[in-house]
């Protein structure tokens, strides 16, 4: 006797592939990125900055909180294991990188922000050939030089003379250190060995940030009680918390991981390049900034740099 042949329906396909939904994410993950420099500039001179970076983290941690607290408890073994690199990691992506754009927007304008952070993938390529040994081919070399040409385009404004009497506008500096801590802390990142979860890892170094603007956060509160009972203060405050709690922090990061997940590092970092163009378009919707020919010839030598510097040439099979 011959046996029923079932025949199974062949599963619905989904409106978007996952690489799909990546490339998607892609192109938005950048004005998720640019919306912290943005804000840094728009409430530079409402919000101190100390204040407003320990104020965005703290938020995103609380928030994060209900949904990944348990988890952490759970691994309170591998925390108590890991928590000088995780403080350390806290200090470097979540403190110096907080606090810093919110120092130099006082002096500099978005545009500059978005342009100088382009470097980021710059100092990743240099602190590894530091602390890792790892060798840089000549296309690494031409990119890592045209990419520190524009930024010296950049914090000079075009004006060469500014480089000859050491006279760079003190904003920009601010913002170059803060590039040079997020390449530090990208690197470390990645040669990190930890047991933790992405997320798990991210909430961590999220607490140990809080740790590291603290201190600094309630020294500007101490010294400026005034400016912190301001109308401005408290007309700008509390939503722009919230903004970037949970749109530059926790969805950003989000987005970048997932970007990751699916496409790979090589793919995702192709939204380090776009960072200038999306913050230089940003700039000029929301805060009226005008694009000056410096910054044209700026990215025209950071963005083919950083194409060369973190390319790979692809070896003979």
């Amino acid at each position: 006797m011959n046996s029923p042949v079932s025949v199974a329906k062949s599963p619905k396909k989904p409106f978007l592939t996952q690489r799909q939904w990546a490339l998607v994410v892609l192109f938005f993950t950048p004005a998720l990125l640019c919306s912290n420099m943005i804000v840094a500039r728009a409430v530079a001179d409402s919000i101190p900055p100390f204040t407003l970076a320990f104020s965005r983290w703290i938020t995103a941690v609380l928030v994060l909180l209900p949904f990944i607290g348990l988890q952490l408890y759970q691994a309170r073994d591998t925390l108590a294991k890991e928590w000088r690199q995780l403080l350390m990691l806290g200090v470097l992506g979540m403190g110096i990188c907080g606090a810093f754009p919110y120092i130099g927007a006082h002096t500099t304008t978005a545009n500059n922000i978005g342009l100088i952070y382009a470097l980021s993938p710059i100092f990743v390529i240099i602190f590894a050939r530091i602390w890792y040994a790892e060798q840089l081919n000549k296309r690494q070399i031409l990119g890592v030089i045209s990419a520190f040409g524009g930024v010296i385009v950049i914090v000079a404004k075009g004006d060469f003379s500014v480089i000859q009497e050491m006279r760079f506008t003190t904003g920009d500096l601010w913002i170059l250190a803060a590039t040079a801590s997020w390449g530090f802390y990208s690197l470390w990142q990645g040669h990190l060995k930890s047991e933790l979860s992405l997320y798990l890892r991210f909430a961590a170094m999220s607490i140990g940030g809080v740790i590291a603007l603290a201190p600094f956060a309630m020294m500007e509160i101490y010294q400026q009680p005034a400016v912190l009972t301001s109308d401005p203060f408290l007309r700008d405050f509390f939503v722009t918390i919230a903004f970037l709690a949970i749109v530059s922090s926790i969805i950003a990061y989000s987005a970048y991981a997932y970007i990751i997940k699916i496409l790979g590092a090589s793919k995702a970092s192709l939204v380090m390049y776009a960072i200038p163009l999306y913050n230089a378009a940003m700039a000029w919707a929301f805060l009226n900034e005008q694009l000056e020919v410096f910054h044209l010839i700026g990215a025209a030598f950071i963005l083919p740099g950083l194409f060369l510097a973190v390319s790979k040439r692809k070896t003979k099979s």
